[in-house]
């Protein structure tokens, strides 16, 4: 006859229980809490934003950075489709306004890495100085430095593109183009 009458001890659905507690808070470790972006004025920005306008645009990305290749490569795609978003015209030379982006921190976190790793692969963090002349603008100058920590959904948890470099770019540029253009244009 068994001691137990084919009953578990409380002591198993303890165990599983705070197994799943342990297991859901080691997913939320590794989640990260997101995207962190400051904006940095710099030398006539607030006047020259607000007389800002434009339909066309010369675009220069660029970076002295060793091994900054794809950043670069990333960033200037993404300020291109925010761009062509906003319906502004990307020529190669001669626009209403040049946009020389510089990338002078970076701090690579690959795709493959964030998935394996979560946040405990670190944070990917991205400075640029962007420099915005023209023909008929005075010319103007700020700084972004942008911060992202880890996935802030479940699928960017998944896909291992929350965190990633490439997220951070994305958001990088969407912060870039905001400060360019009034959010309601």
């Amino acid at each position: 006859m068994p001691l137990n009458d084919g009953v578990r001890p409380r002591s198993w659905w303890f165990d599983r229980r705070a197994r799943s507690v342990l297991l859901a808070g080691l997913l939320a470790l590794l989640a990260g809490c997101g995207t962190q972006v400051e904006v940095w004025q710099g030398n006539g920005h607030e006047a020259a934003r607000q007389a800002l306008a434009f339909s066309t645009l010369d675009l220069a990305v660029s970076s002295e950075l060793p091994g900054a290749e794809e950043a670069v490569t990333s960033l200037a795609f993404a300020l291109e489709t925010e761009l062509l978003y906003r319906q502004k015209r990307l020529v190669p030379r001669g626009g209403d306004i040049r946009l020389a982006v510089r990338i002078s921190h970076l701090k690579d976190v690959p795709r493959e890495t964030r998935v394996w790793l979560g946040s405990l692969a670190g944070s990917a963090e991205l400075r640029a100085d962007i420099r915005v002349t023209g023909p008929r603008i005075k010319p103007f100058t700020f700084s972004i430095e942008a911060q992202s920590r880890g996935a802030t959904t479940t699928e960017d948890f998944l896909s291992g593109k929350g965190g990633s470099t490439e997220e951070l770019t994305q958001r990088a540029a969407a912060i870039i183009v905001g400060e360019l253009l009034d959010p309601d244009s």
